[in-house]
């Protein structure tokens, strides 16, 4: 594992590479108070890495930006990562835990030359951008459960079109976690399940 830094106007970024056999590489955006050592940021690092592809973990916090520039900054993470990603791997994958998911919506992925897919845990699906984004997704992947309440099963479903493979977790809430261990255990199998076969078909 080599450990990096991505330069932003706000904060310099920690990153951690962890090196597959270059197939692809797959980027973790985290969310707030997610980060990729957590279940599902951690089976999606082992799911690309068992494909042979690299991982490019980042970690933020956002509270050290100025709250009027978040939004701004959140835009300029997105560009900058997608850019020194996409002049390095054959193929792409963008993975995005809630928060992570506004920083999928604001990468520039129709300038890829690359194959490339986007994997949505938990979008915000309140927020604009995201939720403009998964309308217009062509190569996707989204996870959501029916105690998350941060979208309802009619926003889930209104988001249903031919470019966004969803899934959706009855029982599993903001981390696709219930209080009992086996149905946790069970959602987070489906859930690489679905994750490892959707990089397999980024060709």
């Amino acid at each position: 594992m080599a450990k990096m830094e991505l330069i932003t106007t706000y904060a310099n970024i920690p990153l951690e590479m962890h090196k597959g056999d270059g197939q692809g590489l797959l980027i973790v955006y985290p969310g707030l108070h997610y980060p990729p050592c957590y279940p599902l940021l951690y089976y999606a690092r082992k799911a690309a890495l068992s494909q042979g592809w690299d991982v490019l973990a980042m970690e933020y916090d956002l509270r050290v930006v100025p709250r009027g520039k978040r939004g701004v900054w959140l835009e300029e993470v997105a560009q900058t990562s997608l850019n020194w990603a996409a002049e390095r791997a054959p193929k792409l994958a963008l993975v995005g835990k809630s928060l992570g998911t506004a920083m999928l919506a604001l990468a520039p992925v129709e300038t890829l030359t690359i194959p490339w897919g986007r994997v949505w845990i938990t979008p915000l699906v309140r927020r604009t951008t995201v939720r403009r984004a998964l309308a217009r997704e062509t190569h996707g992947l989204a996870f959501a459960g029916s105690r998350d309440g941060y979208i309802s099963a009619e926003a889930w479903q209104e988001l249903a079109h031919p470019g966004l493979r969803q899934v959706w977790l009855e029982g599993a809430d903001h981390r696709l976690e219930e209080d009992d261990p086996l149905a946790s255990l069970q959602h987070l199998s489906r859930y690489a399940q679905e994750l490892g076969e959707f990089l397999r078909l980024i060709a």
